[in-house]
């Protein structure tokens, strides 16, 4: 009971979030916390929140332990709490899957809260079959998974490929001109579109690329690369609040800066490299300072050429610029990154490829 009471609240906690955009503690804007439970999977048919549904079920665990020492309805409240249990095990499986091989991010409060179920559902099974032992155990235990399973299909079925949030601005937005910072795609291209990113941020780097992969099928469509640290060592924005989830991207922004303005036709290929970090086991996982560091100094020509590039005040200017564009265009719930700024609009997508991006400019952006 113990158990499912904190699982209820973990669950209940993360609903919350779902409906209301409310911060929680550890979940940073732009981490893999953040992006989880914010993604178009945390929900049905982007209404009813899975956490929710998670809460529901511990409830009824809870009420159902009330009645397993009542010998006229503890048979049927042990078959009830077998398959309780089989549908939590089967939604901690799936959801480890969708974290895993879907989303590349995991977020630690959905981890604990299956933890904690696979841990009740053991207790549950070992403690159904000691004090109701029956041939139906068995059944009730595979009904639960079979329900787990059916909410996989049901999400895999219904979840839209794209997804995003958008806001508005009634005055105008900081605009960086092409000298100011990179930009993907001609500098000519009629249609401009501001990508605030985090070198650690994995969504970022996947909006990235397929940004990149639009610029060369669309020559009418550039973006310009404004770099957002989201960590509060130097974003004013990010407010201070125990470990930096995002501890060095302050850092990877100012080299990527400082190579631009001193190498601007080596820019690309540090960028790439920052974005390219792939582990067999692991996945992508981003630079770390030092490594970045050497690369930087190897392609300006030397430790003294980056400590000079580094120098320019025209970094400060772009993170300057861009700090004002992160505090204009965030909202209550809707603080992530990468966000997308174009003209007087903003968007906050969530994507899988260039076709999904292309998408969502088309509707939001009216970019044909």
């Amino acid at each position: 009971m113990l158990l499912g009471i904190v699982a209820l609240v973990l669950s209940a906690v993360m609903a919350m979030h779902s409906l209301r955009g409310t911060a929680l503690v550890g979940c940073a804007a732009g981490s893999s916390c953040d992006s989880v439970l914010g993604s178009r999977w945390s929900s049905l048919m982007g209404v009813i929140p899975v956490a929710g549904l998670a809460a529901g079920v511990y409830l009824a665990i809870l009420l159902c332990l009330f009645f397993v020492r009542d010998k006229e309805i503890a048979p049927l409240a042990w078959k009830m709490l077998l398959v309780f249990g089989g549908a939590i095990l089967g939604s901690a499986i799936w959801f480890f899957i969708l974290q895993k091989w879907i989303l590349g991010q995991f977020c630690k409060y959905c981890l604990a809260t299956h933890s904690v179920g696979i841990i009740v559902t053991g207790l549950l099974w070992y403690q159904a079959h000691r004090s109701c032992p029956s041939k139906w155990n068995p059944v009730c235990g595979a009904a639960g998974l079979l329900l787990a399973a059916g909410l996989a299909l049901f999400q895999l079925s219904t979840t839209p490929k794209v997804a995003y949030d958008r806001g508005d601005s009634a005055n105008a937005l900081p605009v960086l001109k092409a000298d100011e910072t990179p930009v993907l795609g001609s500098e000519d291209a009629a249609y401009r579109i501001n990508l605030m990113f985090d070198y650690q941020c994995s969504h970022c780097r996947k909006i990235h690329f397929a940004a990149k992969d639009i610029t060369e099928s669309r020559p009418d469509i550039a973006f310009v690369l404004v770099p957002c640290p989201l960590s509060y060592a130097c974003n004013p924005y990010i407010p201070a609040s125990g470990r930096d989830q995002f501890a060095g991207s302050c850092d990877l922004a100012r080299l990527a800066l400082a190579v631009w303005f001193a190498e601007p036709d080596k820019f690309a290929e540090f960028d790439e490299w920052l974005f390219t970090a792939e582990d067999p086991a692991k996945g992508w996982y981003p630079r770390t300072v030092e490594a970045a560091t050497l690369k930087a100094a190897q392609l300006l020509g030397g430790e003294q050429q980056l400590f000079e590039a580094e120098r320019n005040a025209a970094v400060n200017t772009v993170f300057t610029k861009s700090f004002e564009l992160f505090g204009r265009t965030t909202m209550q719930g809707k603080s992530g990154i990468p966000r997308l700024v174009y003209q007087s609009q903003w968007i906050i997508p969530e994507v899988d490829d260039a076709d999904g991006l292309m998408e969502i400019l088309s509707k939001e952006f009216n970019i044909q």
